[in-house]
């Protein structure tokens, strides 16, 4: 699994040092320039999958 993500899945390494060193700097501020990244709840429907990951259905 390692191996596949390595050389197959593993596109682009990027070094964001200075974007991470200027996030620092706006949470010492009033962080209204602060970068966020955008989360969103990934619904898993494939019982199969929610086996083999653990999780449980939430059913309304």
């Amino acid at each position: 699994m390692l191996d596949a993500y390595a050389k197959n899945w593993l596109v682009n390494i990027e070094d964001i040092s200075d974007f991470v060193r200027k996030q620092q700097k706006n949470i010492k501020s009033d962080c209204a320039e602060l970068i966020t990244a955008r989360e969103t709840v990934y619904c898993v429907f494939d019982t199969e999958i929610q086996n083999k990951l653990g999780l449980s259905a939430w059913t309304e």
